[in-house]
């Protein structure tokens, strides 16, 4: 190795790789996607592009900003993080139940701006503190009382707070990003499984006294019904079946033309599949596998566990929504309303997952840093 220099592995070039050309790529399908609807609501076909973009600058600069800050200093600011964020929460929720709305407020809105994504907050601060939590308790994280509890109970609360806006789908992914974190930092698969169990029932019983997501759920089990999401559900296929191998060719998309809703955030997926075909996003996919093994064989190099649990994290959660976003899209499974990482339009989501990149860098960088400085002191043996 040369002194002073830092050399990364192979996994760290397919990583930046991957990640740049999920973003280019993103970037040209949103375009295409978004310019219909984005001339039907503000009159210019590229103002979702434009807002993209300028998020993008944003969230790069969040990128370069976490690089440079030493991530172990993160710990110390893990309450910070909670104390702001229930903040957040609670006005918004105090604003939306005191004026009685039934409309979510799944954004923190500021002079009836919306700002950011709540969801995406809780996000960034349940990963930072969970991580943090599992380096400082790694030898109790088997007990239940001891290790397991405390980083539930606060997780609960934050996700309980995000289902209340109500953003379920949301509330559900952050659960299952924190139990899966937990579970391979060595939590009890049976504890997890049984407090899982106990939250699905409450969360059973949550979405049928809720008539819209109750229609949603038996819409999705019967597919002839094109009521509630099952209209979206179909419009998708149709799109996805049109462009079968190889696509009507960048731009040709008649789903876009406001036949399927949302085609420039949660079916975003779809209009890939119409205007590239099946092959693009098959690798759109594959992409994001690539992305996620890569992050696993990074984290590999880590010693620290605060660095090791915020890498892991951060790849699940990118994979899970990139997933869950496609299922939905072939209609494996019922509307959530989830976007597709660095394709979708979700200025709030690409800010956060670039952020957490960020971290993830410096935990790479740093890790190197250590793992040349020993090569060269044993050299030097």
């Amino acid at each position: 190795m040369k002194a002073n220099k830092l050399e990364y592995p192979l996994s760290f070039k397919v990583f930046a790789i991957t990640l740049l050309v999920l973003i280019c790529g993103g970037m040209l399908i949103l375009f295409s996607a978004s310019t219909r609807v984005a001339f039907n609501i503000d009159g210019n076909a590229n103002s979702f592009f434009e807002s993209h973009i300028k998020y993008l600058v944003l969230s790069i600069l969040f990128c370069f900003v976490f690089y440079l800050i030493d991530y172990k200093k993160l710990k110390r600011f893990t309450w910070l993080f909670l104390f702001v964020t229930v903040i957040l929460l609670s006005i918004t929720l105090i604003k939306k139940f005191g004026s009685g709305s039934s409309a979510p407020v799944r954004w923190f809105a500021l002079s009836g701006r919306n700002l950011f994504q709540l969801a995406e907050l809780v996000k960034f601060t349940l990963i930072i503190y969970v991580s943090g939590y599992i380096a400082n308790h790694k030898e109790t994280l088997g007990e239940f009382r001891k290790g397991l509890l405390p980083p539930l109970l606060i997780s609960f609360v934050l996700i309980a707070m995000i289902a209340l806006t109500p953003d379920f789908s949301s509330a559900f992914s952050l659960f299952l990003i924190i139990a899966t974190l937990l579970f391979i930092s060595g939590a009890s698969l049976w504890q997890l499984g049984l407090v899982t169990g106990v939250l699905t029932l409450i969360s059973g019983v949550y979405i049928w006294i809720s008539p819209y997501r109750r229609g949603r759920i038996l819409a999705f089990m019967n597919p002839e019904d094109i009521s509630n999401g099952n209209y979206q559900i179909r419009q998708s296929m149709i799109s996805l079946s049109g462009g079968q191998f190889f696509g009507r060719g960048f731009g040709n998309s008649t789903g876009k033309n406001l036949f399927l809703p949302e085609a420039h955030t949660d079916f975003i997926f779809s209009i890939a599949g119409e205007e590239l075909g099946f092959i693009t996003t098959a690798l759109i996919i594959l992409g994001f596998v690539i992305l996620f093994i890569s992050m696993l064989r990074l984290a590999k190099h880590v010693d620290d566990n605060f660095g090791k649990s915020i890498i892991f994290a951060t790849a699940f959660a990118i994979i899970y929504y990139a997933l869950i976003n496609a299922i939905v899209c072939v209609g494996l499974g019922p509307v959530t309303g989830l976007p597709m990482p660095f394709i979708s339009k979700s200025g709030t989501q690409l800010l956060i997952n670039m952020s957490l990149i960020g971290i993830c860098l410096n935990i790479i960088k740093q890790s190197q840093h250590e793992l040349q400085k020993k090569a060269e002191f044993l050299h030097e043996l």
